[in-house]
């Protein structure tokens, strides 16, 4: 037993040390949240305006592929996206020998083998890691490709904005969200950023893990309400698992009848700060209906002053 312990925490050190790496310099800040309509969205794209009115290079990638909205926060539409695209096979049935392999390879099952007749395929299932075509004894799987989603590279306001979306129907926006990281990679190797926001998606599923990977830091946007409490402790649970250093903002902070008290208590048991409690505030209702975010539209609001007071602590921090 001590020595399986002694494994587990070694190999928990490895995937540790491997889950931070990143291919580019610059830093990386993570604003996350444990559930939907906290306010990450709004915080992340004031805040990344907010630094660059600091001075500050910035990259916002929306990586909530299943919902990207900070297209939306800048009044901007997405155009000209460039498509994700991954493996899926099709069988050459001049070649193939039904002899069965690919469909014991498929873990997903997307690939059904009855004897005596060619592979049935499912590509709604088909997760594009082509163990099918590997294991094929007569080279019978051949390339095909499927479109998972799109990638939008844009500029706002001085900002780089990379946005990934997931296609309509599609259910894999962990690959999605990976490809999308993997793009501004691809930018970030060619220009310097001072940093680079990611705006991840709510929870604390594997779409999320994909764009925490390589963050050197991370926001936790929360809100004074039940489950707001139960959702911050929940991505805090992540976020610790993960070795990432984590602040939390506290959006809507004053609302009557919050709980704000308890996401204190939250934040004491884990250990971590409020940096930032961000009000209720009418003023950045009007800016997003006017899709103009509101640190640029009212910058003497409370809210944005708010997110300025972030971005300084933002500042700070990558120093």
């Amino acid at each position: 037993m001590k020595y399986a312990k002694g494994l587990l925490k070694k190999l928990s050190e490895q995937i540790s040390k491997f889950f931070h790496i990143k291919p580019v310099p610059s830093p990386i800040i993570a604003v996350t949240g444990g559930k939907g309509g906290t306010g990450k969205t709004t915080v992340a794209v004031n805040l990344a305006v907010a630094l660059k009115m600091n001075e500050k290079h910035v990259m916002l990638v929306d990586i909530d592929v299943d919902c990207p909205n900070d297209a939306v926060l800048f009044g901007e539409k997405l155009e000209n996206g460039e498509d994700i695209t991954f493996f899926k096979p099709r069988i050459n049935t001049e070649k193939c020998v039904k002899c069965g392999k690919c469909a014991e390879a498929c873990l997903e099952h997307a690939l059904v083998y009855v004897k005596d007749q060619f592979p049935a395929f499912f590509e709604e299932l088909c997760s594009g890691c082509a163990a099918c075509q590997l294991v094929c004894p007569v080279d019978a799987i051949e390339e095909d490709r499927k479109v998972l989603g799109k990638v939008y590279i844009s500029e706002v306001d001085g900002i780089r904005l990379v946005t990934g979306e997931l296609r309509p129907t599609e259910a894999r926006s962990p690959l999605v969200a990976f490809k999308t990281k993997q793009k501004a990679y691809e930018i970030a190797e060619k220009e310097s950023f001072d940093v680079i926001l990611v705006d991840t998606a709510p929870g604390v599923h594997n779409p999320v893990v994909r764009a925490l990977q390589g963050a050197d830091f991370a926001l936790a946007v929360t809100e004074p309400t039940p489950l707001g409490a139960h959702d911050l402790g929940r991505i805090l649970d992540l976020t610790r698992t993960l070795d990432i250093s984590t602040s939390v903002v506290l959006n809507r902070a004053y609302i009557k009848g919050g709980f704000k008290k308890v996401i204190y208590d939250i934040c004491e048991k884990y250990g971590v700060k409020i940096v930032s409690e961000v009000p209720f505030d009418e003023k950045l209702i009007e800016a997003y209906i006017r899709g103009v975010p509101v640190v640029k539209l009212f910058p003497d609001s409370p809210c944005a002053r708010a997110i300025f007071e972030l971005a300084d602590y933002v500042s700070e921090q990558l120093k």
